[in-house]
């Protein structure tokens, strides 16, 4: 699955308690309270050094083109040993951020599957202790949505929000610091498309959200649908209802398709429109650094380092929506977990 296709999927359904829901998801996270301030810690660090990499690369191009300057005007050289240094830390520096990255990655991933662990568990033994009446109620295939798909989602959305919110914000921050450091005019055509960008993408998924929630409505249907005629296949069988099931289906069927298509194709749309607005900013910023290149002496290397910023700008920007899309999911799936785990027991028989 796609890391947009799992941002604006999973259940896609706002919570109706939604401070009730994280609290209780919170109590779950509590016991990792420690694991995850390393994985916000290293995530963070992950971040600081990757925003970083651009203007220490930035600084190697400037001594190569002095050096170049300098050479075929005859009074300097290539100064290759400043460079290998200057090379030298920038590969270490994106070695560290990646050995951090992985670390986070795996500490939380652990986490994650620990709490869905638990919750695995918890279901297995609310299973047990449930009145009859309860399945009588609901469908076999929506108690198995509850027990396995929404699972599923929470444990795929908490390995990925936890971590994207904070490397988003410090990454937002720290290309805007850089960006600023090495020309506030330039910073100022960047953050003409910020909005623009941000508007574009909070619209596709909010367009596309009522498709998403569709979509898997139907598809609990669809699932529970199947489930039901193939455990009463029998009964089916007895009362010549083949012929309504497969309408029923069919109809079901279309329903899905319709739902997953439009969903998929809004979807799609967020990349291709932020990465146009995102390259109309970047010749803004092309032209306007080659103009303070000639006119002010902005030096190549905070060019090319700018023009790095700018082009890893927008995709932070694009997260952060996403995540709230993610938050949302997280919070709607969790809250149908927690629902079947507050439901009534069954209460012994008195003697």
């Amino acid at each position: 699955m796609s890391q947009r296709r799992m941002m604006m999927n999973a259940s896609n359904e706002k919570a109706k308690n939604l401070s009730k829901t994280l609290s209780t998801l919170l109590k779950y996270l509590k016991p990792f309270r420690i694991a995850i301030f390393f994985v916000i810690l290293f995530a963070v660090g992950s971040t600081i050094f990757t925003i970083i990499g651009p203007k220490i690369l930035g600084n190697a191009t400037t001594k190569l083109v002095q050096g170049l300057i300098a050479k075929y005007s005859g009074t300097g050289s290539i100064d290759i040993d400043g460079i290998k240094h200057t090379l030298l830390l920038l590969l270490c520096i994106y070695v560290l951020s990646g050995i951090l990255s992985y670390i986070q990655a795996w500490i939380m991933s652990g986490v994650t599957q620990k709490v869905t662990y638990r919750l695995r568990e918890e279901i297995s033994l609310k299973i047990n202790r449930l009145p009859l009446n309860y399945y009588d109620k609901q469908t076999h295939g929506e108690v198995l949505s509850r027990i396995t798909n929404d699972v599923d989602t929470m444990s795929q959305s908490l390995t990925q929000s936890i971590q994207m919110i904070f490397t988003s914000l410090i990454t937002i921050i720290g290309i805007l610091y850089m960006m600023i450091t090495i020309s506030w005019q330039m910073t100022l055509m960047a953050l003409i498309i910020v909005p623009l960008s941000a508007v574009a993408a909070m619209s596709v998924v909010k367009n596309g959200q009522k498709y998403f929630i569709q979509q898997q409505k139907t598809l609990g249907e669809v699932n529970g649908h199947i489930e039901e005629m193939y455990g009463g296949h029998i009964v089916m069988k007895a009362f010549n209802g083949e012929e309504r099931s497969i309408s029923t289906f069919n109809k079901m069927n279309e329903e899905l398709y319709t739902s997953a298509w439009k969903s998929q194709f809004i979807s799609g749309l967020m990349q291709p429109i932020t990465s146009l607005i995102g390259n109309i900013g970047y010749v803004g910023c092309c032209v306007l650094g080659g103009y303070l290149s000639l006119h002010n002496g902005l030096a190549i290397g905070d060019i090319q380092a700018f023009i790095q910023y700018v082009r890893s700008f927008n995709q932070p920007i694009t997260q952060t929506a996403q995540i709230m899309n993610v938050l949302q999911s997280t919070a709607a799936a969790a809250e149908r977990v927690f629902e079947f785990l507050e439901e009534p027991e069954q209460t012994p028989d008195k003697a």
